[in-house]
């Protein structure tokens, strides 16, 4: 025997509980924990051993049952292997909750459960107030209240194995004790009168059963009205008509849609025969039809129209994708969406290239909007693997397309932009422009023209480079 709690340590103690008793038993994942003797614990306590039972399960995180069969007797099982030691602080920590007085720790305190709060009053020092209502434990007593014999009053929840009878008897019980603290002027429940709901709830739910049992019988005549009418004929026209304005939807979606191609292909075999005239008077024309025919059909950047409506029709729903991310979208989200229409529209990627530059900036780029769009533009270079005059193509495309761009005043400091963010080297830049690199080209004049100063510069700085390394050398 030890103390109430087993903390106390006073030998002269009055209140005393036996000692926890558990075994473990079986092993892999069906071992467990049987405390066995919870119920003489929880009977030196005043609680019912389901409490105690419940309050390790909830401590330990594991499942736990409390049960007492004819031939068992009782048995409070805990999932897992835990030391004695372990299942006695926790004991201790419920009676400091549910067993002792707040004010003077004796544990004289019956419980009460009063329109789901757990209330207690001190039958030593007179104290009277809530107890623990926060704690997960609490909801179990509240649907469980004890029935005044050291076991709870609604058995089910706990599978216990006991019958009906069982359950019937402890609720009379506990309906008598109702009765006594009420005979003796204590505070009585507001539930005094569940014979009389419960009798008002059967009367309910039978006439609910009765007037469903009628709406069904009348709705089964109603149909049975209804076949003798032929309802069924009915039926099947308005199935037969459904099923012709079907096949009549299905047919006018065929019909457009095999029109559409039509004019599709019309549209392309048109444009091929535009673009296979202009081709001719080209004398490197045969190199591009051959490049064209063998990239399957593919759009490049010498076969690039800016009247193309596949072109412009990536351009603006980039642009909307751009504006629905309030003009900053990120590197990730804007390289899948031109990614995926680049796949629908199928073209390389210097096209790529161009298209972004016109959705970024529309007819307002300038130096300072390259370097704010650096990490974005410099995603789709290195994605692609574009040398120098891949990506000076892309440009100079953008000021043939923007005729009203002030190219002589921004363009250079742009070419400087891209020298600067190591997109385009300095030979290459010099190569592609000095030595006609891009002759034919769209917008490849004017971008040349307008580069002048920068390229003057350019070459002025490799020749002072090559000088300051002579010198090293001699």
């Amino acid at each position: 025997m030890c103390n109430i709690p087993s903390t106390n340590t006073d030998p002269q103690y009055r209140y005393k509980m036996p000692k926890i008793v558990s075994k473990v038993e079986g092993r892999g994942n069906g071992i467990k924990t049987c405390v066995v003797n919870m119920g003489d614990v929880a009977r030196a306590l005043y609680r019912p051993p389901q409490y105690t039972t419940k309050w390790f399960g909830n401590e330990l995180g594991a499942q736990s049952n409390y049960t007492n069969k004819e031939g068992e007797g009782e048995r409070a099982v805990i999932n897992g292997s835990h030391e004695t030691h372990v299942f006695q602080t926790l004991l201790d920590k419920f009676i400091e909750k549910y067993v002792l007085c707040p004010n003077c720790n004796l544990p004289e305190i019956p419980l009460q459960i009063k329109k789901n709060v757990i209330s207690a009053k001190c039958a030593a020092c007179g104290w009277s107030g809530e107890l623990d209502n926060a704690h997960r434990l609490a909801a179990f007593i509240t649907k469980n209240p004890p029935d005044g014999k050291g076991g709870v009053v609604n058995l089910t929840a706990q599978g216990d194995g006991q019958d009906k009878k069982a359950r019937r008897a402890a609720k009379q019980a506990a309906r008598a004790a109702g009765g006594a603290e009420k005979e003796d002027g204590s505070d009585v429940d507001d539930d005094d009168d569940k014979p009389e709901k419960k009798d008002k709830k059967d009367k309910k739910d039978k006439k609910d059963k009765k007037d469903k049992k009628e709406k069904k019988e009348k709705k089964k005549k109603e149909k049975a009205e209804s076949d003798d009418d032929g309802s069924d004929d009915d039926v099947k026209v308005k199935k037969d008509k459904k099923e012709k304005k079907d096949k009549k939807d299905k047919k006018e979606k065929k019909d457009k849609k095999e029109k559409k191609d039509k004019k599709e292909k019309k549209d392309k075999k048109e444009k091929k025969e535009k673009k296979k005239k202009d081709s001719d008077s080209d004398a490197g024309s045969d190199d591009d039809k051959s490049d064209a025919s063998s990239d399957g059909g593919k759009k490049d950047g010498a076969a690039l129209e800016f009247d193309d409506d596949e072109i412009k029709s990536t351009i603006r729903s980039l642009t909307e994708f751009i504006e629905s991310k309030s003009g900053k979208p990120t590197v990730a989200a804007f390289f899948e969406e031109v990614r995926a229409l680049q796949v629908t529209k199928v073209f390389d990627h210097k096209i790529r290239l161009y298209v972004v530059l016109e959705a970024l900036f529309g007819s307002s780029m300038d130096a300072k909007g390259i370097s704010d769009k650096s990490k974005i533009i410099d995603k789709f270079i290195t994605n692609g693997s574009l040398e120098t005059p891949d990506v000076l193509w892309a440009f100079n495309v953008y000021l043939e397309a923007n005729k009203d761009w002030d190219a002589t005043k921004r363009f250079p400091p742009v070419v400087k932009e891209l020298y600067d963010e190591e997109w385009c080297n300095e030979k290459g830049i010099l190569s592609y422009y000095n030595n006609d690199g891009g002759d034919g080209e769209p917008g490849f004049d004017k971008a040349k023209a307008a580069a002048k100063p920068f390229l003057t510069w350019l070459a002025q700085d490799d020749g002072s480079d090559s000088d300051e390394s002579d010198e090293d050398s001699d």
